[in-house]
Formats: structure tokens, C-alpha cells, sequence
């Protein structure tokens, strides 16, 4: 099906990943061969959902390979159905080709991830699905084929909600779901009774899993964002957390754990798109947090030094000096906002620096460590 990677190990646990990106929608406004669609109102191609998948997978790879990042259990199995665009046919690597996302293959390979996840108790399952949403009594996930027969759109669909009930019963402790897409309840839905239409069936006789993280990007009746032909904000948010911008010390070693991902991808998400966290709500469902990723070196952090007073901005020349190699980075040229940069979390010490009368020189040892540190320095 769309077995994209492949070191299946049955008898050691690992991590096992199914993605799935639909922004090619056949019978939506737009699509090929589309239809009047009575019970849905107006959705449209999307453009970001693709990338936002291609980002997924190819930072999963990347850490995979990473002689410094790590998996806390290897990965296993990577599923990966997409269904691009019209206006973006090949949003992969040059001719790069897809299993499309429909609902029969998704229905698959959900069913042979589950099979995998369900190997050991030990493993990691993470569910990654970007694409159109919306939300009556159920967050309906939309296939590429939706809405193929008009009386009945919903079969090219799933509800999320009950899916992700009926997952606890895998015998993996550790799930991960990622969902990003509106939650929107349009004036057609209301007027219809939606049918049910799961992926799995949830057992009443199973509890939830130990170790859960399921984290919407969306509120209910609230929209996802992101820009055209790139991936997400929610989706650049959560692999900054991956890559360690959600990551704590213990040890000698960064972990990021399933609780940090939760309690900070909101402030991740400023630093993707300053002023977006107002806009977009992140709602999430934790159990016990337990470590997803390892980084044997400090992970990035992301830095901005301003002054107080604040009219000092526009007059001071920063410089910021990595305590650890020694290294300097500068703006010299004074600049009325903030000095924001990315930069390896540990010990730097930051000046700022006047030609004119009026501040003074001042210089100060800070630790950054991720996501943010804000340091304002005191120049009176």
C-alpha cells in the first residue's frame, strides 16, 4: 500500500507512523470531476495539506538518520498516503510519486499500522492527518474522494473521534495523535443526520492508553491555518517541538516529552508566525507524559533581546556571544523592534552598545533554552 519505510521489527518495540495529506479533492469545487455537493457547502482544493505531510515525513526520516537526535524507539514503518493539489501536482521531490489518499486506502493502511502498533506493548503509534475537517458531533477527517456520491458525501470520510476511542485497545502504550484541520460546523451540515463512519470501533471494555498525546489544531468550530504551498503553522510548530525547541535537560541528555510537545507548541507557534497564536487554539487530550525524542547536543532555542527602556532599541547595537565556542553575532545596526534569532541553547553573554549620550553600554550572562527566552537589557 503506502509502505514507504520499511525495518519492521516485531520483536523489539519501535515507532510505527501513518501520515496521510489530502489537498486534491476530485469531486470538490475544483477538482476534477466535480460535483454539486448539497450536505458539505463550498470547500476548495488546498495547497498546504501536502507539504505539511511531505514536512512530516521527511523530519522523521531525518532524525532517523540523525547520529545526534534519536527516536526513543527506532522507527519501524512509515505509511504515507497523499493526494496533491491541482494547483501544486507535484509538491514532493521532483517526480515524486503518491499512494492516493482515499478512503479505501486509508481504511488499509490504517488497519496494517494497527496491526504493526498492536506488535508490542512498548511501541510508539503516531497518527499524523492533514487536510479538511469539519465538525458536527464527530471531527469528520475528509479522503480525496469525498463527496464521490453526493447523497452520501460522508463515505469518502471517517469521524476522527470515535477512531481515536477505538485505537486505545492497541496494545502500543505509547499513541500519538496529530490532527491538523478546521473543526468548522457549516449551515448544510445542520440540516442533515451525518452518518457514522469510522475507521475502527471502540471496545467499552478497554481503557485509555498509558502514554497519550492527541493534539488537534483547531478548536471546536474554529479553523487550522496556513500558508499556500508550504506546510502548516500547526505543522512547522510541531516539528520545531520534534527538532527540540520543546526539549528539557535531564542528564546529559535534551528530551522532549509528550507533556512539553503539549504545554509549549503554543509558544512555538509564535515563533513560526508571530501573532498566530491569538488566532489558532490547540486543543489536546495527555496522559502520562513519556519522552518521544532524545538529543545527545544542546537543540535550538529561539532568542529576542530588546532594551529598557524601550526608546533605547532604536540607538543600541546588540551582539550576542555563545559562551561555548565563543562565537558572535551582531546587529549594528540600531533597529526599533526586538533582535530575534535562533540560536543553541546554553550560556551566551549579550551587550548592547550606544554611540550617543543618553544609555549606557551594558552587558549581561544569560542561559537560553528552548522554545523562547526574552531578555530585555537594562540600559539606564
Amino acid at each position: 500500500m503506502g509502505l514507504i519505510f520499511n525495518a519492521i521489527n516485531e520483536a523489539n518495540p519501535q515507532t510505527h507512523v501513518l501520515i496521510i495529506g489530502v489537498g486534491g479533492y476530485t469531486f470538490l469545487e475544483g477538482g476534477a470531476q466535480h460535483k454539486e455537493q448539497s450536505q458539505i457547502g463550498m470547500l476548495n482544493q488546498l495547497t498546504s495539506p501536502p507539504k505539511s505531510a511531505i514536512a512530516f515525513r521527511d523530519v522523521l526520516l531525518e532524525i532517523n538518520a540523525h547520529s545526534n537526535v534519536h527516536l526513543q524507539q527506532p522507527l519501524g514503518s512509515i505509511e504515507f498516503l497523499l493526494s496533491p493539489a491541482p494547483q501544486d501536482p507535484n509538491p514532493g521531490n521532483g517526480d515524486e510519486t503518491f499512494e492516493p489518499a482515499t478512503i479505501d486506502n486509508i481504511s488499509a493502511a490504517y488497519n496494517d499500522w494497527k496491526v504493526r502498533c498492536d506488535s508490542h506493548e512498548d511501541n510508539v503509534a503516531i497518527f499524523f492527518y492533514c487536510g479538511h475537517g469539519v465538525e458536527k458531533m464527530d471531527h469528520y477527517l475528509l479522503a480525496e474522494d469525498f463527496g464521490k456520491n453526493p447523497n452520501n458525501p460522508w463515505l469518502g470520510s471517517f469521524t476522527f473521534d470515535k477512531t481515536r476511542r477505538a485505537f486505545h485497545g492497541c496494545k502500543a502504550k505509547t499513541q500519538c495523535f496529530f490532527v491538523d484541520s478546521c473543526r468548522e460546523v457549516t449551515g448544510s451540515m445542520l440540516n442533515f443526520d451525518l452518518p457514522d463512519v469510522p475507521l475502527d470501533i471502540p471496545n467499552f471494555n478497554t481503557s485509555d492508553c498509558q502514554y497519550d498525546l492527541t493534539i488537534k489544531s483547531s478548536a471546536h468550530n474554529e479553523r487550522a491555518h496556513g500558508p499556500k504551498k508550504k506546510p502548516s503553522y500547526f505543522t512547522q510548530a510541531l516539528l520545531k517541538a520534534f527538532k527540540g525547541y520543546a526539549a528539557n535537560k535531564h542528564g546529559g541528555n535534551w528530551i522532549v516529552k509528550t507533556a512539553d510537545i503539549a504545554s509549549r507548541i503554543h509558544d512555538i507557534l509564535g515563533i513560526v508566525k508571530p501573532g498566530q497564536e491569538d488566532r489558532q487554539r490547540f486543543i489536546n487530550n495527555l496522559g502520562t507524559p513519556i519522552a518521544l525524542f532524545r538529543h545527545d547536543i544542546p537543540p535550538m532555542a529561539h532568542l529576542s533581546i530588546s532594551c529598557n527602556p524601550e526608546e533605547a532599541m532604536g540607538k543600541a547595537a546588540f551582539s550576542c556571544k555563545n559562551l561555548n565556542d565563543n562565537t558572535t553575532e551582531t546587529r549594528q545596526i540600531p533597529k526599533s523592534k526586538p533582535w530575534k534569532l535562533d540560536v543553541q541553547a546554553g550560556v551566551y553573554e549579550l551587550s548592547a552598545s550606544f554611540e550617543e549620550n543618553g544609555f549606557n553600554n551594558c552587558n549581561e550572562y544569560v542561559p537560553v533554552i528552548p522554545p523562547i527566552t526574552q531578555k530585555a537589557l537594562d540600559c539606564l
